[in-house]
């Protein structure tokens, strides 16, 4: 089984690169850039050969529990994981978890990133070659590493993902996620501020942090391998037996997540209550029309979609983000104006999110095609059902950050500014879901998957849209900075000018994208259906 689940691996990714120009331009784009990060890190790797062990041992250790906390936790948050192999599609067929998970966890080291982390894991034999046995030792422990990296990837992404089905444990692990993402910056704020002695102070540090890190679960495979070249083959064996444990350990818990979110039937919280025809509240008071069907089933998604529900955790991130913010600037710099930016960054960020709405529709795009929705109409549902709960929020982030700030002269400055951003944002994201709609995650699977072949279309089109984004709203951008840094009374310009721009922006992409979403409704659909 694990053999012929690592041959189906390379024969999806041969296939795949074949299927499209964009997988095509995208493995060959990410092929150079793994070969440059491997060429780079892998000499460094090999140029600490020639340094003493109390130099290469806390940097091996150092750098293998920061990749394992990277895979573990990046896919939550970033670029996702590959799902080719996705174990729910292995639900029908009985394999039993025990042949299943190994098989799952070889073939996820067959791919650019698992090959990277595999060549570079053994090239800390060359790091660690003081002796026969220790080499030999270094690269046992460093393929036990790589394979900790990425069962703790798969075992954290599916954990949250099945977890995510539950709505009380979803609203936990938004705010956790937000907690830890904002107290990034405080932390290495706190640790620099100890250091202001100099370099030596730096050194001492990681000598320090090494080697706590080194009876971590994630560094004990690490840090056995500098104990087998120091001559401590002991703690070295100790630490082996400790690193194998842990590995045991993820792949009881990966299979324990496949059972209840992977390889079984997807489900919702538990409830056996039947969906109502209607969700109440903010959509029974939609009219009966496409454009109010559109944005009740939209509004739908963002009360119970896993995938909508991770991109909205931003509008509760960014204004704690910006609340500690200052504090990585130096100890004595508060909030203060920093609040002001709470209501337009929000805008940009929730404008910006629908600019693949359409993708999130999977194949049930096609309900769109066969019963004849009109684009514009699809365009204005979508639009509306995040401006239902957008704007209220967003006027109470502005409001909140100008009277936090001690700044509420301000007020009209930020209203104007956020108009403009989430009107821009909504005219462009209704244009750009119609012309370049790329795959995301189906419904049902894990939310942090990331398709095949969809990084360098998702780039491409993330980039675009910021940029567009920020050009159109610039106006009401400078009055409200004029308000900010020059005179308050700029910021009376600032509020009809972005109200004017948001609206125009928006009708001119609802009415423009819902044409073009006419005209391209064939390759839309083969575009999203994918995944």
């Amino acid at each position: 089984m694990v053999a012929t689940l690592v041959r189906l691996k390379l024969t999806l990714l041969r296939n795949g690169v074949r299927a499209s120009t964009w997988q095509l331009v995208s493995f060959v784009l990410g092929t150079l850039y793994a070969l440059f990060v491997l060429a780079t890190l892998g000499a460094g790797l090999v140029g600490l050969r020639l340094a003493g062990l109390d130099v290469a041992g806390p940097v091996v250790v150092g750098a293998g529990t920061l990749a394992v906390l990277a895979w573990a936790l990046v896919p939550l948050i970033a670029f996702g994981v590959d799902e080719t192999l996705d174990p729910s599609r292995f639900a029908t067929l009985a394999v039993p978890r025990s042949r299943l998970v190994p098989g799952l966890l070889l073939a996820g080291l067959v791919g650019l990133p698992g090959a990277v982390t595999v060549l570079l894991s053994l090239a800390t034999a060359v790091t660690f070659s003081r002796s026969a046995g220790a080499t030999a030792f270094a690269a046992l422990t460093g393929l036990l590493g790589a394979l900790t990296a990425v069962a703790a990837s798969r075992t954290t992404t599916t954990a949250a993902s099945a977890a995510l089905r539950g709505r009380r444990t979803r609203d936990v692990l938004v705010v956790l996620a937000g907690v830890l993402l904002v107290g990034v910056g405080p932390g290495v704020n706190v640790l620099t501020s100890r250091l202001g002695d100099g370099a030596r102070d730096w050194a001492e540090l990681a000598r320090t942090a090494t080697a706590v890190a080194g009876w971590t679960p994630p560094g004990f495979a690490w840090a056995a391998g500098a104990d087998a070249a120091a001559g401590r083959w002991g703690t070295a064996l100790l630490r082996l037996l400790l690193a194998l444990a842990v590995l045991a350990g993820l792949l009881l818990a990966w299979g324990a997540a496949l059972g209840r979110g992977g390889t079984g039937p997807v489900g919702g919280s538990g409830s056996t209550t039947a969906v109502r025809a209607r969700t109440g509240g903010l959509a029974e008071r939609l009219p009966d029309t496409p454009a109010g069907a559109v944005a009740r089933r939209c509004l739908t998604y963002w009360r119970r979609d896993p995938r909508y529900l991770t991109g909205a955790a931003t509008v509760a991130v960014v204004p704690l983000l910006l609340l500690v913010l200052p504090l990585t600037v130096g100890p004595a710099t508060g909030p203060g104006r920093w609040l002001l930016a709470a209501g337009p960054l929000t805008a940009f960020v929730t404008g910006w999110s629908l600019h693949d709405d359409v993708g999130y529709d999977h194949s049930a795009f096609a309900l769109h095609v066969t019963s004849g929705v009109r684009g514009r109409d699809d365009r204005a549902g979508r639009v509306v059902a995040s401006a239902l709960w957008q704007v209220p929020v967003l006027l109470v982030l502005c409001v909140a950050g100008a009277l936090a700030a001690g700044a509420p002269e301000q007020l009209p400055a930020l209203l104007g500014a956020s108009a403009a951003l989430l009107g821009a944002g909504y005219g462009v994201s209704s244009v750009s879901s119609a012309l370049a709609p790329y795959p995301v995650a189906a419904p049902g699977a894990n939310p942090f998957s990331t398709p095949r072949g969809a990084a360098t279309a998702t780039l491409l089109a993330q980039s675009a849209t910021t940029v567009l984004i920020t050009v159109l709203a610039l106006p009401a951008l400078v009055a409200a900075l004029a308000s900010v840094f020059w005179n308050p009374w700029t910021g009376l310009a600032a509020l009809p000018l972005g109200l004017g721009l948001g609206a125009l922006w928006t009708w001119l992409g609802v009415t423009r994208g819902g044409a073009l979403l006419d005209r391209r409704l064939p390759e839309v659909l083969a575009a999203v259906s994918r995944s």
